[in-house]
């Protein structure tokens, strides 16, 4: 029944007007990007969150991570305010060195913190980057309980017209 609804709302989310792009996606197009974040998911271990459920974390000053997989210049682009930058590659791969570019596992695990049972939620571009799911996927293995994945990423978060911060002038 879990299953049915989150492909349901998943499905939902890629239909509506907010998750048009310049071009239209298909029917099929939708389905395999949903599918292929319900899979990752489940395999992973981890949960999904919509932008709304991540702006309602934050407005309620819930305490938790929020970690940007992006790499430093696309962060400094645009960012979700209080998200720490730390880059994944988009396809996990199991060898640390190459999924994670920007810096050794432990200031990974000092950005997350000593707190294993502490929310952790990750996002990236969008519902099609795996950066995301990289990240999420290696918080688990460092042993985090709670970890959450925001697939519609900053692009999901800007076309609900939730505010962003930038670096750049």
């Amino acid at each position: 029944m879990k299953k049915t609804v989150l492909i349901f709302a998943l499905t939902a989310l890629f239909t509506s007007p907010i998750f048009a792009e310049s071009q239209t996606l298909k029917e099929n197009e939708i389905e395999e990007i949903v599918i292929k974040i319900h899979n990752e998911a489940e395999q992973g271990g981890y949960g999904l969150l919509s932008v709304n459920e991540l702006n309602q974390m934050l407005a309620s000053k819930e305490n938790f991570v929020l970690i940007d997989a992006h790499p430093k210049n696309q962060f400094d682009v645009a960012y979700i305010d209080g998200a720490d930058n730390f880059e994944f590659q988009g396809t996990f791969t199991h060898k640390w060195n190459e999924d994670a570019p920007s810096g050794p596992q432990d200031a990974y695990k000092a950005l997350l913190g000593e707190n294993l049972n502490r929310k952790v939620v990750v996002y990236c571009g969008g519902n099609k980057c795996g950066r995301s799911n990289t990240a999420a996927l290696w918080a688990k293995e460092l042993g985090y309980h709670h970890v959450f994945r925001m697939t519609s990423g900053i692009k999901g978060w800007q076309d609900a017209g939730f505010p962003i911060k930038t670096t750049q002038k």
